[in-house]
């Protein structure tokens, strides 16, 4: 009898199931957001990401045996979850040796240490390989359920890749998980091992990867160099040793083909000419039969692979002479994938965000280099558009002052407004040692444990704690060209002496100076300045700035207001001076706003971008005539800012711009105002609906 075949998972078909698990099992409200075009992959895979926002595949399709795709839902979000509450994120760069004057903690602390070494790619792979090899342990000792889901869902997904390739390797020597093929018997499998073994112990910390991290860095290192040296001339020249360094922190995928994967052939040695067969060795690691396994010198080896011979070195007895191979050396196939690794062990989805800055002689002509989507190409233009900030020279602090003039009855009611929401919120915090409930679920467990002969975990309280309001929020700016059209042509106002019918009334009138049209650019300079006032009440954080530009080589971006700036009279005056530019290239200007975040540390942070029509510019993309470009490049820079814990939300005056930010982003991340002239009104009740903290 046929069976059904297996449906799709869905993330939105659990995703409340999901929240409750996470709310079963860790203290804080953690909530969750897809993840376009990816598939499962092992957790060590996702960046770490500081906010308590959760990225999972949107759509998974059927893989393993049958419920493998459901159960990675659970595992995987219990996994991210756990990083947070095994303490990944409590790391401070001052504990750490030769940091003892720095003051960086959380994610800031990680990435600095991760900057610190000579390849922050290969060490930040390694860092998110020793943490994940970690938190599975942790997970596996703390929920016992849990425990065979995980080992089984990492040897599924281990089964992805291909065997012999040295990432797999690795990732297996940080889960525990031995080759079936006597891989784990390996040299370079068994000191991985040894590596990774202190992760897995029980009392491990997050200073525990940060120590290993450093070890194993140093050993993959000294591996390259002597791949790189050994290779001089060869088939392992130093052009092949950088190729394989730069594969060792590829993205992957999903469904896609991963990293290390192929047919059995793709992994075997080839080489013309005759070869050897009297110094072919055993591949297993095993001592050569019969014990006439010898070590090789430097220059035997390279005349063995002019030769065409396939080298397999064996695990000697020690008692070798001279300058041999020894237990971390490896096969010339394997020297050859070992910095393939590199981009294998990447995070997932390779999306970068993160711009160069490229100094130049003159201060005037440094700039950031930013990669662009090419959704034709299906990959990143590497380097492609160069972004100049540019600080904006202010006006006399008129417009500022007349803004506030011309809403001075709105502004007592949007400060009481904001007022009210100023105090600090309560959090359900669970987890504690006191409080003022029990936390029932904690409680079963502590009883279970004890019934097995464990030390049961004595956090089996909840409690409603304040938490003090931590937002930081970036208002960017559209100044097009296109801001500078009129929102209406406002009629002549009928005054008392106007009569139609006397015509010498009206020839004796004196002609009045026609003024400005308000235009698109000063109703958003105007809900800025609104916004300004309110956020001042509030004490939230928060930054102004602008973006335009002509072409790729010259991406403007504007500063008006910096988070650490006051509200100056400065600061007021540049608000007054934005004035339409030209081109609207929307995704490096996003790009750049992760930059501005770098140094901000509150818990939660949010873009709100203000503009009037869809993204262009005269080279944004490979038709003019076409949209398609520049809507596509924004969307994955939107999704790229909140991979880096920020939470966009898209404002447009646009009537049409439901057609392009249906593309662009989440129905629940953007708006279309459909009178202009509101704006300023309706930012205030915006910003308090959609900022959350």
């Amino acid at each position: 009898m046929l069976q059904a075949a297996e449906k799709a998972q869905e993330l939105y078909e659990i995703k409340g199931v999901l929240t409750k698990f996470m709310r079963m099992l860790f203290p804080l409200e953690f909530r969750i957001d897809s993840l376009a075009n990816s598939g499962p992959m092992l957790p060590f895979h996702y960046p770490l990401l500081p906010g308590e926002m959760i990225y999972l595949p949107e759509r998974l399709e059927p893989f393993g045996t049958q419920g493998d795709a459901y159960i990675y839902y659970f595992v995987t979000t219990a996994h991210l979850a756990a990083r947070h509450d095994f303490g990944t994120f409590k790391l401070k760069l001052a504990d750490i040796e030769g940091f003892e004057d720095r003051g960086e903690t959380g994610v800031e602390a990680i990435d600095s240490f991760v900057a610190s070494f000579d390849d922050p790619g290969l060490a930040g792979a390694l860092m998110r390989l020793a943490e994940g090899a970690r938190i599975d342990a942790e997970l596996a000792r703390r929920y016992r359920g849990l425990a065979p889901r995980i080992a089984n869902l990492n040897r599924t997904l281990l089964a992805r890749l291909h065997p012999s390739s040295l990432s797999t390797m690795l990732v297996r020597a940080a889960l525990g998980i031995a080759n079936t093929d006597d891989g784990i018997d390996q040299p370079f499998a068994r000191v991985a091992s040894q590596h990774f073994s202190p992760m897995r112990s029980q009392g491990a910390d997050v200073m525990t990867s940060v120590n290993q991290v450093s070890a194993l860095y140093k050993w993959l290192q000294d591996l390259i160099r002597q791949a790189r040296e050994a290779g001089e001339g060869d088939p392992l020249s130093d052009e092949e040793a950088e190729r394989m360094r730069n594969d060792l922190i590829k993205g992957m995928k999903g469904s896609e083909a991963q990293a290390g994967e192929g047919e059995e052939g793709e992994q075997g040695d080839g080489g013309d000419g005759e070869t050897n067969q009297d110094v072919q060795m055993d591949a297993s690691g095993k001592q050569s039969k019969g014990g006439k396994g010898r070590a090789l010198s430097p220059e035997e080896l390279r005349k063995l692979i002019e030769q065409g011979a396939e080298i397999k070195p064996s695990q000697g007895d020690g008692s070798a002479d001279g300058d041999g191979m020894y237990l971390t050396q490896l096969t010339g196939k394997q020297l050859s994938e070992l910095e393939q690794m590199r981009e294998q062990l990447g995070e997932i989805g390779s999306v970068t965000g993160q711009g160069r800055l490229m100094i130049a002689r003159g201060r005037q002509d440094s700039y950031y280099a930013y990669d662009e989507w090419d959704y034709v190409l299906g990959e990143y233009r590497r380097n492609w558009c160069r972004l100049r900030e540019i600080t904006l020279a202010g006006d006399d602090g008129g417009f500022f002052e007349n803004t506030l003039a011309r809403y001075s009855e709105m502004l007592p009611a949007i400060r009481r407004n904001f007022q009210r929401i100023r105090p600090a919120s309560y959090r359900m915090v669970r987890g504690l040692e006191d409080g003022e409930e029990i936390d029932f679920d904690r409680t079963i467990e502590a009883r279970v444990a004890r019934l097995m002969g464990e030390t049961p975990d004595s956090r089996v309280y909840k409690a409603r704690k304040k938490e003090a309001r931590d937002v930081a929020t970036l208002f960017l700016l559209d100044m097009s060209a296109s801001t500078d059209e009129p929102i209406h042509r406002e009629p002549r106002k009928h005054t008392d002496d106007d009569d139609a019918d006397d015509w010498m009334k009206a020839w004796q009138r004196r002609p009045q100076t026609a003024q400005r049209p308000r235009r698109i650019i000063d109703v958003n300079k105007e809900a800025l300045v609104i916004m300004a006032q309110a956020l001042e009440e509030i004490g939230d954080s928060y930054a102004i700035m602008g973006f335009s530009g002509h072409g790729r080589d010259n991406v403007e971006f504007y500063v008006i207001k910096e988070f650490d700036q006051e509200l100056s009279e400065e600061v007021k005056g540049r608000v007054g001076a934005v004035e339409p530019k030209r081109s609207t290239r929307m995704g490096a200007a996003i790009r750049h706003v992760r930059e501005k975040f770098k140094d901000v540390s509150s818990r939660a942070k949010h873009v709100i971008l203000l503009s009037d029509g869809f993204p262009q510019d005269f080279d944004y993309g490979h038709d003019r005539r076409s949209n398609a470009y520049g809507i596509q490049d924004t969307m994955v820079a939107l999704k790229e800012l909140e991979l880096a814990g920020v939470l966009p939300f898209c404002i447009t005056v646009d009537k049409t711009g439901h057609d392009y930010l249906r593309q662009m982003c989440q129905s629940s991340r953007y708006l279309v105002i459909e009178d202009i002239a509101s704006l300023p009104r309706q930012l205030p009740k915006i910003y308090e609906q959609v900022i959350r903290w």
